[in-house]
């Protein structure tokens, strides 16, 4: 059994990892991650070829009933 099928996540929902915006290397954990009251995740990444840092960050909606 792999994630996808014990946890299946609509397509919209699905995130990607990002690429280094300096180099293009495609970085695979966040150094960072936060949860702020005004329903952000924000991720701290640091490009491992590069040494590049810079914050992403994905607004969570609330959940419908």
């Amino acid at each position: 059994m792999n994630i996808q099928t014990a946890c299946p996540v609509p397509q919209e929902a699905q995130l990607s990892r990002p690429n280094c915006p300096q180099c293009g290397s495609l970085l695979l954990i966040a150094e960072q991650s936060a949860f702020d009251p005004d329903g952000h995740i924000r991720h701290s990444w640091l490009c491992d070829a590069c040494g590049e840092e810079f914050t992403t960050s994905i607004r969570v909606l609330p959940r419908q009933a």
